[in-house]
């Protein structure tokens, strides 16, 4: 089966990243309206059509300004990298629930690549501090996963493989995609 999206040729909105729903086999689309600092995401389901959009907070303000990269939770929370220096993590049914800058706390942070372990940590590729940080599903930080001295620099992409239980972590800056461990057997049976 394919199914084609037609682009209105007059529409601003651009799609950014995606994501394949596992709790519920809706597609999440981050969308940024060119030349704004404005961005949206889109749930639609199996055959396009939008089941709803996520785009401001319960005060009205804009979430996103650019999504760059999105993931989905094991616990159903949607996750976004935006390139307004910070991930975004709202709820299923898109209720804000915070929103990360950095360790410590509004630091800064460049974030890129994003996903999430079996025990619904995030990780984040932070791209000024050469890390791949994680924190808990809540938002509190928990360490610098991976730093330089793993051999990572400018990390841009990452994927969690749930069957292995590696990271792969893709490099900007020197075209390398690196794998670790970093939870084993004992640590999923003891969770």
């Amino acid at each position: 089966m394919s199914i084609f999206f037609k682009r209105e040729k007059k529409s601003k909105w651009r799609p950014q990243c995606l994501v394949c729903s596992h709790s519920s086999g809706d597609v999440l689309v981050g969308m940024w309206k060119v030349g704004t600092d404005r961005g949206k995401i889109m749930r639609l389901n199996s055959i396009g059509k939008i089941k709803d959009t996520i785009k401001k907070d319960k005060n009205n303000d804009n979430l996103y300004k650019n999504p760059m990269f999105i993931t989905e939770n094991y616990n159903g929370d949607i996750v976004v990298s935006d390139l307004n220096r910070c991930l975004v993590v709202t709820d299923r049914g898109g209720e804000h629930r915070f929103s990360y800058t950095g360790h410590p706390t509004g630091s800064g942070l460049t974030p890129c690549g994003i996903c999430t372990d079996i025990f619904s940590n995030i990780l984040v590729c932070d791209k000024r501090t050469n890390t791949v940080q994680m924190i808990d599903k809540d938002g509190a930080f928990m360490y610098s996963l991976l730093t330089e001295s793993d051999g990572i620099f400018e990390p841009w992409g990452l994927c969690y493989d749930i069957i292995s239980h590696l990271l792969w972590v893709g490099s900007d800056s020197n075209n390398v995609v690196k794998i670790f461990r970093y939870i084993n057997r004992q640590d999923i049976l003891t969770g």
